[in-house]
């Protein structure tokens, strides 16, 4: 399983890294930027996205509008670890294709647990689970 991580913070792509490969996955790719995020995600086509929406460049609203217009990676996870964990950001995010959405700052636990049991099947494909705006 391949994971691309759409985040501005170092330490935390550090955690995440750590988490995804401890599970067993490998991290393809990472950026701080949207531009360089969509980009990177079109050429790799990763099976899991994990996107912040605070970015140096761009945002994750920006990230998941491209993917979606665009159907880019149209089977990849795409998984939202914001610190801006409010109703009307999570309805944002499942409206342009988010199918899991955590908060940083009271569910970082719940994302690298759902991380880590993502289970890749014998043909190699990603179990897709349903979004919950």
């Amino acid at each position: 399983m391949q994971v691309y991580l759409v985040e501005d913070s170092q330490i935390l792509r550090g955690l995440i890294t750590s988490s995804i490969t401890a599970a067993g996955a490998e991290v393809c790719g990472s950026s701080a930027r949207a531009e360089e995020a969509i980009e990177d995600i079109f050429a790799l086509n990763p099976d899991v996205v994990v996107i912040d929406l605070s970015l140096r460049s761009g945002s994750g609203f920006d990230v998941l509008k491209v993917l979606k217009e665009q159907n880019f990676a149209p089977d990849a996870i795409k998984l939202v670890l914001t610190n801006h964990g409010t109703p009307e950001y999570r309805l944002a995010c499942a409206l342009l294709g988010a199918d899991r959405f955590f908060d940083k700052s009271t569910e970082m636990a719940q994302a690298l647990a759902f991380i880590g049991s993502m289970v890749v099947q014998g043909d190699g494909a990603v179990r897709k689970v349903p979004t919950e705006p």
